[in-house]
C-alpha cells in the first residue's frame, strides 16, 4: 500500500554519514546494555508510556505488515499486547493524557490506495468511541504525531491541511480554532512538549538537512537546538525538562542519542540496524525506543548513566 511505503520511507530516510559539530560529544558507557521488552520482531511504532509507568502503547504492524494497529502492554506479563480500539483501518502514535484517562492517536482513513491521517481522542477504558479532534477540510491531509500539553486540555500536531508541513495547537474540546505554531517553506514535524508546557521540540528541515529546534509557545520564540551535517529527528524531553532524547545518523547510523540544553550530546545506542521512536520512561531514568539490532524490530529500554552528561566519579583514591 502506497501510505504504509510512504511512511516507512519518512522513518528510514537517509542513512547518511555526517561529522559532528560544536557541540559537547560526551560517551556513554558501552556497558549499559538495553533491555528487550517486546519479543514478537513485528515492525513498531513510537512506544509512550502511561504517566504511571504501568503501561506501555505502539503501534505494530500485522497481517502481513499492511495493518498497523495500537496496542497496549504491561511490561513483564506474559499476555498478548491488547488492542486499543477496534477499527479495521490503520492507526497509530498513541499518547495518553497527563491524567492517564484519555488517548490521543492517529486513525488513517483510506481513500483508495491512499491514506487521510486524523488526531481522534477517546477514553483508555474503550467508554466512548473515538471522535475527531483535528481533521482535514474536504482534501486528503496528514494530522499527525499528537502530543499533549500537560493541562490535558490542548495538544500539538503537525499537519499538512494548510499545504506545508507546520505545527498547530488544538484544544480537545474543540472549544478554540486550530491555532498555527510555525511559518517555514520546508517541514515542521513531530512536536514534543516540555513537562511545564512552556516549549516544544520539534524537527525542521529550515537550515537544510533535519535539525532539533525549540518553540517558546507563547511568543512563537523559534531557536536552533542542534548543528549537524546529519539527521536529527523524533525528539523526546525527558521529564525533568532538562534534557531531551533523539535520533540522529551524525555517527554513521539511525542511533538514540541524549542532549542538554548546554550543548551536551552522548550517543546512547551503537548497533547496525536504525534505532527510533525513543521515550523516557516517566522515572526519568531510562529511554525506551524501537530497534531491529536482533534481525528483528522490537521495544527496547537502556538506562541513562547516574550524573549524566558528567560520568560519575571513582570512589577509588
Amino acid at each position: 500500500m502506497k501510505f504504509v511505503r510512504f511512511i516507512i520511507f519518512l522513518l528510514l530516510i537517509a542513512n547518511q554519514f555526517a561529522s559532528g559539530d560544536d557541540q559537547q560529544i560526551h560517551s556513554i558507557s558501552n556497558a549499559i546494555k538495553p533491555v528487550r521488552i517486546t519479543t514478537d520482531g513485528a515492525y513498531k511504532h513510537r512506544p509512550a508510556w502511561s504517566p504511571d509507568g504501568k503501561s506501555l502503547f505502539f503501534a505494530r504492524h500485522e497481517g502481513g505488515g499492511n495493518s498497523i494497529f495500537i496496542r497496549i502492554l504491561t511490561p513483564g506479563s506474559n499476555d498478548e499486547p491488547k488492542r486499543l480500539t477496534k477499527r479495521k483501518e490503520p492507526e497509530y502514535n498513541a499518547v495518553v493524557s497527563p491524567d492517564g484517562k484519555q488517548v490521543l492517536y492517529t486513525p488513517i482513513t483510506l481513500s483508495g490506495t491512499q491514506g487521510n491521517l486524523d488526531i481522534a481522542l477517546m477514553p483508555i477504558d474503550g467508554s466512548a468511541d473515538p471522535k475527531t479532534v483535528a481533521g482535514d477540510t474536504g482534501k486528503l491531509s496528514h494530522q499527525d504525531w499528537p502530543a499533549w500539553l500537560p493541562d490535558g486540555r490542548r495538544f500539538v500536531f503537525n499537519s499538512t491541511h494548510e499545504g506545508n508541513q507546520e505545527l498547530y495547537l488544538g484544544t480537545v474540546d474543540g472549544s478554540k480554532p486550530l491555532e498555527r505554531l510555525t511559518q517555514s517553506p520546508g517541514q515542521d514535524v513531530h512536536p514534543a512538549v516540555s513537562p511545564d508546557g512552556k516549549f516544544i521540540l520539534f524537527a525542521t528541515d529550515r537550515w537544510g538537512g533535519f535539525e532539533l529546534a525549540r518553540l517558546d509557545i507563547e511568543n512563537k520564540a523559534i531557536s536552533r537546538i542542534t548543528k549537524s551535517p546529519g539527521l536529527d529527528d523524533y525528539p523526546a524531553i525527558a521529564p525533568d525538562g532538562k534534557s531531551f532524547a533523539f535520533v540522529s545518523n551524525r555517527s554513521g547510523n539511525l542511533e538514540i542519542w541524549l542532549g542538554d540544553f548546554q550543548n551536551h550530546m552522548s550517543q546512547v545506542t551503537r548497533d547496525d540496524a536504525p534505532d527510533l521512536f525513543p521515550t523516557f520512561h516517566p522515572d526519568g531514568n531510562k529511554i525506551t525506543y524501537v530497534s531491529g539490532h536482533t534481525g528483528n524490530t522490537d521495544i527496547f529500554q537502556i538506562a541513562i548513566p547516574p550524573g549524566w552528561p558528567t560520568e560519575p566519579k571513582s570512589d577509588k583514591p
